[in-house]
């Protein structure tokens, strides 16, 4: 008969030792075993009857610490019938807490740069494809798949989150003391989600720059744009090379409102700039003008979708924004951010799936916004009623980049502002909720204004320590992207607390509705010298 040991036992061995000389060799040989254990025949048939999430474990195996990343038990699994997830467990020096990292776009795959900075700092961290392989751009997973669909909006965070904590505690024989998510993009949603549908998943979520209506934002805002630009003879009306005039018109006009000249919009909601002040006279070279059909691009790209009655369908992009125009304005199936949302709205925006031959300019804005409902309940994080979150003791930290070129600032705003009318005002929401909203800053990060923050930190402070974060360090660093891990096709994500001289300016973020202001005199690239002021009301 098979005799198999217990997790206690090993790691009671593991603690105990025998020898120093030996104590490195009986920990790797312990953790071996310790990991091996959690695909062994008694386990697996307990990880099967996980309540909600029906497990299996495909592999259990440990990887040698490397970089900064510490010795873990890699283990790969997938939740009946078709949710893979990632788990990665450090052998030695566990912090005691779990954390799950969202994904981005579709999803279909595990991101190594978003599970490293938990891991570094000796998370067990997990993963989930969120039902289906394939790449971040590619939605053909929800073609005629309602399941996919399900899993993908809402099941497979929640059943991934079940199924990890069972492993973490199996691992470890006790479970994690903490139990955080954190996720940017599809992440960001991911966060929401829970907080909003399975409050008690989380005690602490950090949600950055989420998808809040999935099908909204591809139909309203990526899908918008690029058919805005499609000029009568089907080519582009709007090119690249003309971007810098608009923006540095944008510049010139509103840059001096925080009280500094230095590229960045603190709120760019307080700019009105319109377009037709550099149009071309009649006659006038339109090297240093617009034309009258480049005029009404930008204002449409301003304003957001509409119907042909004026209706306001969706949230435009912000003056300041322009240099990250060129993936939206593109036309056809560009390799950024109008692929994505071309896919989305070929395979799962509509409850009658279109097909393959669908094309963006195929969406009728006065007919079609109905029939995108269907499918939107089960993407959406709109639901402003936090209060079981709340009650449940739970941390909920948004951020979100003014520049975003594929989620519109204006919407994670206008989130906020609900939530906050929801929940009884802003004193009642900033108990349990904070939104940080980051000026001049890209998609999830990089940017002019400094998209690195420790967001972790940040998360941990509020959590463990009750220290509510009414400010965050906003670091720009010296180099945009982040350069490539040598012999891999990602970048490194950055470590915290960085290493000096990896950035060149921190200023801080308020919490909204606050927005930071030059203080007149001091270094503008030290945080000591800004201070805080009230935003302009939303429009």
């Amino acid at each position: 008969m098979k005799t198999h040991i217990s997790l206690m036992s090993l790691l009671l061995v593991a603690l105990i030792g025998s020898t120093p000389a030996s104590a490195a060799e009986s920990r790797s040989t312990e953790a071996v075993a310790a990991c091996t254990a959690l695909a062994n025949s008694v386990n697996a048939a307990k990880f099967g009857m996980i309540r909600e999430a029906h497990t299996t474990v495909l592999s259990a195996a440990i990887v040698p610490a490397h970089r900064d990343i510490p010795e873990t038990c890699r283990v790969e699994g997938v939740i009946a019938p078709t949710v893979g997830f990632l788990l990665y467990l450090p052998t030695q020096g566990w912090n005691g807490k779990f954390m799950m990292v969202g994904c981005g776009g579709a999803c279909g795959m595990f991101l190594p740069f978003r599970i490293e900075p938990p891991l570094v700092r000796h998370y067990a961290v997990v993963a989930t494809d969120l039902g289906h392989k394939g790449g971040p751009a590619n939605f053909s997973f929800a073609y005629n798949n309602l399941l996919g669909v399900i899993d993908f909006g809402y099941r497979a965070t929640h059943v991934t989150a079940v199924a990890a904590k069972e492993l973490v505690a199996a691992y470890y024989s006790r479970p994690a003391a903490r139990n955080y998510f954190m996720g940017c993009s599809t992440g960001g949603r991911q966060g929401l989600m829970e907080a909003q549908q399975f409050p008690t998943d989380f005690e602490g979520i950090i949600a950055g720059a989420p998808p809040l209506d999935e099908t909204g934002d591809s139909a309203y805002h990526l899908n918008w744009i690029m058919r805005s630009n499609v000029g009568k003879d089907n080519k582009p009306i709007l090119t690249a090379d003309r971007l810098p005039l608009i923006h540095n018109a944008v510049l010139a006009a509103c840059d001096a409102r925080d009280g500094l000249k230095d590229g960045v919009l603190q709120d760019p909601r307080a700019c009105t700039w319109d377009p037709g002040v550099i149009a071309c006279k009649e006659g006038a070279s339109t090297a240093a003008c617009l034309s009258a059909d480049e005029v009404t691009v930008v204002r449409k790209i301003y304003s957001g979708a509409t119907t042909s009655k004026g209706q306001v369908l969706y949230f435009g992009m912000p003056r300041g924004s322009e240099d990250q125009w060129p993936m939206l304005i593109n036309i056809g199936n560009p390799p950024g951010s109008g692929a994505i949302g071309d896919s989305l709205m070929r395979n799962g925006a509509f409850f009658d799936f279109p097909g393959a031959n669908y094309s963006v300019m195929d969406f009728d804005y006065d007919r079609d916004p109905p029939r995108l409902a269907v499918m939107e309940r089960l993407y959406s994080v709109l639901n402003p009623d936090l209060r079981k979150f709340k009650a449940a003791g739970g941390k909920l930290i948004s951020f979100h980049g003014w520049n975003d070129n594929n989620i519109p600032g204006g919407a994670m705003v206008d989130y906020y502002d609900t939530a906050m009318r929801t929940m009884g005002g802003e004193r009642t929401t900033q108990d349990f909720y904070r939104l940080f909203m980051l000026p001049s800053v890209n998609h999830c990060q990089y940017g002019l204004g400094g998209g690195e923050v420790d967001w972790i930190t940040t998360l941990e402070n509020w959590v463990e320590k009750g220290l509510a974060p009414d400010a965050v360090m906003a670091h720009h660093m010296t180099t945009e992207p982040y350069p490539l891990i040598p012999g891999e096709p990602w970048a490194q994500m950055a470590r915290h607390p960085l290493p000096p001289g990896s950035f060149d300016r921190v200023r801080p973020v308020f919490a909204y509705p606050d927005v930071a202001g030059y203080a007149g005199k001091g270094d503008p690239n030290q945080p000591t010298s800004w201070v805080k002021a009230k935003r302009p009301p939303a429009k």
